[in-house]
């Protein structure tokens, strides 16, 4: 929407807040194969949706849709980043729930060939390529309160 349809190119060097949610997004294999080589799903499952909070919680301190109107270049690398730990996660997820982490994998423009774990380290998203237009992969939740 804010980069159109286009994994941005032109990014700003990153912040010291960029560098540590994608470490933490990378290092996350590492977390998740300990889990799952005692047999503790419930603790590579855990891990996975903390990085998801970590990241909602990157998207709004970073407030791309402010960012849009004042520094584009920024807005771009926030969506980058974004996009980069979003992968690592679907890789991740694609275990548990293959269907919805495929989906996500397919919005981002990951080839197929690119979705093993080996990928979280030597992979990125391909600045530049085309995405498709995105969609909820996930139902939202309204509260009744």
């Amino acid at each position: 929407k804010y980069c159109d349809m286009t994994v941005p190119v032109h990014l700003q060097p990153l912040t010291e807040q960029d560098t540590a949610i994608l470490f933490k997004a990378k290092a996350l294999r590492m977390t998740c194969g300990e889990a799952i080589s005692t047999q503790a799903i419930h603790n590579y499952v855990s891990a996975v949706v903390s990085m998801i909070w970590d990241a909602n919680k990157y998207f709004d301190e970073m407030q791309p849709w402010v960012l849009r109107k004042t520094d584009p270049e920024r807005m771009a690398t926030v969506l980058y980043v974004l996009m980069e730990v979003l992968r690592c996660t679907a890789i991740l997820y694609q275990p548990i729930i293959p269907a919805s982490a495929n989906e996500i994998l397919d919005l981002l423009g990951v080839p197929k060939e690119e979705r093993t774990f080996d990928y979280i380290d030597k992979g990125s998203i391909r600045m530049g390529s085309k995405i498709v237009k995105p969609h909820a992969v996930f139902p939202r939740i309204a509260s009744e309160f």
